[in-house]
C-alpha cells in the first residue's frame, strides 16, 4: 500500500510521461508522451469501458440463458399441445363409437318394444340417450376417460343383455305363436270336451273336442301358427284339416263344407283355413274342433283364450 501511495506521488510531481516501445525487427523507437492528467483520464476511460464490458457481457449472458429457457418452454408447450389435440382426437373418436354404440342400443330397444307390441317412445326419452354435444362439453382429462370406459364396457354389456333379449323373445313369441290359443270360428258352443250323449247314437261317449255351431260357409281360423298335414276328407270327421304346430301341439277342424288350404302350406295365426259345414257324422252346420299335445286330445277350454 505505501509503495502505491509513493508510485501516485511520483505522478503527480512530474507533469509528463513518456512511454517506449522497442521493437525487435526494427531499430526505430516508439515513444508516447502522456501528462498526469491525461493518464489519470486514460486509467479511468479504461475502468469505465471495462466495468461497462463486464455490464454488458452479463446481461448478454443472462439474456441469452433466458432466450434458451423460453425455447425450451415453448418447445415443452408445442409438444404438450401436440399431445393434447391427439388426446382430444382420440377422445373424440371414441365418443363417436360410444354414441354409435347408443344408437344400435336405442334400435336394439325399439325392436324388443315392437316384439312384444309396445308403443316405442325411447326416442322421446332423453335421459336414456347420451349425444354427441353431451361428450364434447367434457373435457380431455383422466376421469373423463374412465368415464368413456365405463360407459363403453356398461353400453357393450347392455348391447350383448338386449341381444340376448331379442332371441329369448322371438323364441317366446314363436312358442306362444305355436300354443293354438285362439278361437277357430265365431259362433254358439254346443257340446263341450268330455263324456257325453251322442246326438246322433243317443249313447254316452267321449267327445275329443269342442263343437261350434254358426251358419254354413262361416270362416274357420287357424287356432296358431304351423303347417297343413292333412286337408281331405276323413269319415265320420267329414271335410277336416289338421295342423301342426310344434311343440306337440296338433289341431283338428272337421265338418267343413270348404277346405282352403292344401297340405305343406304354412299358416300363421287366424289366417282362414276352411269354411264352416255339416259333411260327415254331423246334425248341423258347425265345427267340431280339437286340440291335441303328443297325439293326446286334451280340452280346448284350458287354453282358448277368445
Amino acid at each position: 500500500m505505501q509503495i502505491y501511495k509513493k508510485f501516485l506521488s511520483k505522478l503527480r510531481q512530474n507533469k509528463r510521461y513518456t512511454f517506449m516501445i522497442i521493437p525487435n525487427s526494427t531499430d526505430e523507437i516508439i515513444r508516447f508522451s502522456f501528462s498526469y492528467k491525461s493518464l489519470v483520464s486514460l486509467a479511468s476511460s479504461s475502468f469505465i469501458i471495462l466495468i461497462c464490458l463486464i455490464i454488458l457481457s452479463g446481461r448478454f449472458f443472462y439474456v441469452n440463458s433466458s432466450l434458451s429457457i423460453t425455447r425450451k418452454n415453448y418447445s415443452a408447450l408445442q409438444e404438450e399441445n401436440i399431445y393434447q389435440q391427439e388426446k382430444i382426437s382420440s377422445l373424440s373418436k371414441i365418443s363417436e363409437e360410444v354414441h354409435n354404440k347408443l344408437d344400435n342400443l336405442v334400435k336394439l330397444e325399439g325392436q324388443v318394444m315392437d316384439l312384444v307390441g309396445l308403443e316405442n317412445n325411447l326416442a322421446n326419452n332423453n335421459h336414456l340417450l347420451v349425444s354427441r354435444s353431451d361428450f364434447r362439453t367434457f373435457l380431455p382429462d383422466k376421469n373423463f376417460e374412465d368415464d368413456i370406459d365405463l360407459l363403453e364396457v356398461l353400453v357393450e354389456e347392455q348391447t350383448s343383455s338386449m341381444q340376448k333379449l331379442i332371441v329369448d323373445v322371438e323364441k317366446q313369441l314363436a312358442h306362444l305363436e305355436s300354443v293354438p290359443n285362439l278361437r277357430p270360428a265365431l259362433g254358439r258352443l254346443t257340446s263341450g270336451f268330455g263324456f257325453r250323449i251322442s246326438p246322433i247314437s243317443r249313447r254316452r261317449e267321449f267327445h275329443k273336442g269342442i263343437d261350434i255351431a254358426n251358419k254354413s260357409n262361416s270362416d274357420i281360423y287357424s287356432s296358431a301358427g304351423g303347417v297343413v298335414t292333412f286337408s281331405g276328407y276323413n269319415g265320420s270327421y267329414g271335410r277336416m284339416i289338421m295342423i301342426s304346430h310344434g311343440n306337440g301341439y296338433t289341431t283338428v277342424y272337421a265338418h267343413n263344407s270348404k277346405n282352403l288350404v292344401s297340405v305343406g302350406d304354412k299358416v300363421d295365426k287366424g289366417d282362414t283355413i276352411a269354411k264352416i259345414g255339416s259333411t260327415g257324422r254331423s246334425t248341423g252346420p258347425h265345427l267340431h274342433f280339437e286340440i291335441r299335445l303328443d297325439g293326446k286330445p286334451i280340452n280346448p277350454n284350458n287354453i282358448l283364450v277368445n
